[in-house]
């Protein structure tokens, strides 16, 4: 934390908007405790501010972006991290030969998750309207949540570029929460019942943008739903107000969402939105729907834009 600390004090912005430093602190302040170790040996590594800013935007689009882009996004350039040994960590897991995942799969892991769940949305407790349901309940559409992206599991195995950028995401995700390391959770289990959640429609999509998290209690299964600015009132309207949920295996024997893998989700909500990020990314996405390339102010950055370049269509 010293060096991190000296690292950061000493760094010069390259103009007042330059955010460097904050954001290399909020990252750290929200991580696990493991990730926190690694990023500050990250930054401890940094020759320069330059290397500063090449792992900051390292993190942005090899990360961040993807993650806030995963309804309909996926990135084609990423900054590569300036640290030491990063093209050992993406060549050993390119080694390991994952497979893309397919949505073939897709119609029975939602129903695996619908018994799981008991048919409700694990936000709202609100009954499946498709399903049958006790008398005198609210009942909502439900869908299945990924919480990793089904994006990151998505990728062209032909394709070295495609196979290359998806290594890269993974390299990042597993540097700063090596819990999905130690669990060997990979892009081939991102269709497994441990990273699926049955939600509301409205919650789904306020959860893929990270405007909705669930943080963990302390209590197995137990969590505390946190919402942040931008948020639908409707969703507001519909959370329980104690804003406490606990998870459940109603039927089957499917897996509960995995505590470490929502954790992952929670820190980088919370990073989002304590950093000001999630609205820096809301507009380079922004900037790329309305014109497809950069904005006529030319106020987007061309880093970021390169992040968004190509288009798919996901869930």
């Amino acid at each position: 934390m010293t060096e991190l600390n000296r690292k950061l004090n000493g760094y010069v912005p390259l103009k007042p908007t330059d955010r460097t430093k904050y954001f290399l602190r909020d990252f750290y302040k929200t991580l696990p405790p493991d990730g926190k170790e690694n990023l500050a040996q990250d930054i401890s590594g940094c020759e320069n501010d330059e290397t500063l800013r090449q792992l900051v935007q390292s993190i942005r689009t090899g990360l961040l972006v993807p993650l806030k882009a995963q309804g309909g996004k996926t990135p084609t350039e990423i900054t590569p991290s300036p640290r030491s040994g990063i093209e050992d960590s993406i060549e050993d897991l390119k080694s390991q030969n994952i497979e893309p995942i397919s949505r073939s799969y897709q119609s029975q892991l939602r129903n695996h998750c619908l018994e799981r769940d008991g048919n409700k949305c694990l936000a709202t407790g609100m009954y499946s309207q498709a399903h049958a349901y006790p008398p005198n309940v609210l009942t909502t559409s439900l869908e299945a949540a990924h919480i990793i992206p089904f994006a990151f599991g998505s990728f062209q195995a032909n394709n070295s570029e495609s196979v290359d950028r998806n290594t890269k995401i993974w390299v990042n995700l597993r540097r700063y929460f090596p819990a999905l390391r130690n669990m060997s959770f990979t892009p081939e289990q991102i269709n497994s019942e441990k990273n699926i959640l049955m939600l509301d429609a409205e919650i789904h999509k306020e959860f893929g943008q990270f405007r909705i998290i669930f943080e963990a209690t302390g209590v197995t299964h137990q969590y505390r739903i946190k919402t942040f600015s931008g948020i639908s009132t409707r969703t507001l309207r519909d959370l329980p107000q104690s804003r406490l949920v606990y998870f459940t295996v109603h039927n089957g024997s499917w897996e509960l969402p995995d505590p470490q893998i929502l954790e992952m989700h929670a820190c980088i909500g919370k990073f989002l939105h304590m950093s000001g990020q999630a609205e820096v990314i809301d507009k380079i996405l922004e900037d790329f729907a309305d014109c497809g390339g950069l904005a006529p102010s030319g106020s987007t950055n061309i880093a970021d834009l390169l992040a968004v370049s190509c288009l798919a269509v996901l869930c």
